[in-house]
């Protein structure tokens, strides 16, 4: 098996020993091991041996042959990895050089480990939906979301009125700050801080979430992912920003867009013993006394 290497730029000398250390593991295991050209460059100076490295720039030079992808970083660098492996059978293995980390399958201390986890083949793969979206305009823009397709007011204060369409007939006129239409993945990232449940991510849906909704009795709604979402943007002085997975796509109004459960899955890599309900605990700390988070009250 051929694997790959996806990171950004190291920032501390700790997180330059960790990768120097697993790059040590990844050459005596494997006979090629392919990486990002950028991120070569920021560590090209601590591999010894470069002589099973290549590089590459563009997804069709990664597909060639790898089964897995290393992700080194944080979650926004894990989400930065779907644009070379959609509409391919490559998994992501997220290492955590971040904070939270939400997404990543490991952290620092894990990483002595990764490679032989990898190598005995003890993992499994999880399959996560995406988002894709279409214009009613040309649009070079991103179309595939791992966490949310959220819509916003760009004049800070003012409210956004999007008229919202399921298979075709009338939900409502969400008036408010903005709106996020979420994947079970994204539930636990910006829908869940506009006030979101939480949905485990073998679930097969999506969620409609508005955010500071001008209306309180707007709640957010759950609709199966086999449902088609239009979301028309009216004609006003204030223009709509859209956003997927954090990334910019456009600011206008009277237009409309259309969501849908893309045909591609996003395969993630879990090790043995990692399941949902775990990283719940230990990232959001469910069941953690208040006392030994801020001592005694």
């Amino acid at each position: 098996m051929t694997i790959s290497v996806y990171g950004k730029v190291p920032k501390n000398p700790q997180d330059r020993e960790l990768i120097k250390s697993l790059f040590e593991d990844l050459i005596q295991a494997y006979d090629k091991i392919i990486v990002w050209q950028p991120f070569f460059e920021s560590v090209s100076d601590i591999v010894a041996d470069k002589s099973k490295l290549t590089t590459f720039s563009t997804k069709e030079e990664l597909t060639l042959e790898p089964s897995v992808l290393l992700s080194l970083g944080g979650d926004g660098t894990m989400l930065d990895t779907v644009d070379y492996v959609i509409g391919t059978d490559i998994a992501v293995l997220g290492i955590n050089l971040g904070h939270l980390g939400f997404l990543t399958t490991a952290g620092r201390s894990d990483i002595q480990n990764i490679v032989r986890e990898i190598s005995l083949n003890k993992f499994t793969i999880e399959k996560r939906p995406l988002l894709q979206t279409e214009y009613s305009f040309e649009c070079t823009g991103r179309k595939y979301a791992v966490n949310e397709t959220c819509f916003l007011s760009t004049n800070r204060g003012s409210i956004i009125d999007l008229e919202v369409f399921v298979n075709g007939k009338y939900v409502s006129t969400f008036s408010g700050d903005g709106l996020l239409i979420a994947t079970p993945t994204g539930s636990t990232a910006y829908s869940m801080s506009a006030g979101g449940p939480i949905i485990t991510p073998d679930s097969k849906c999506l969620c409609l979430t508005p955010i500071a909704p001008h209306n309180l009795t707007f709640r957010p709604v759950i609709i199966s992912d086999h449902n088609v979402i239009k979301v028309s943007i009216p004609n006003s002085d204030n223009p709509c920003k859209m956003l997927m997975d954090g990334y910019s796509v456009f600011e206008r109004s009277g237009e409309h867009v259309t969501i849908r459960k893309a045909p591609y899955d996003w395969n993630l890599v879990r090790l043995q013993n990692q399941d949902f309900f775990l990283a719940l605990r230990n990232k959001l700390m469910w069941g953690t006394a208040l006392k030994s988070l801020s001592g005694d009250l």
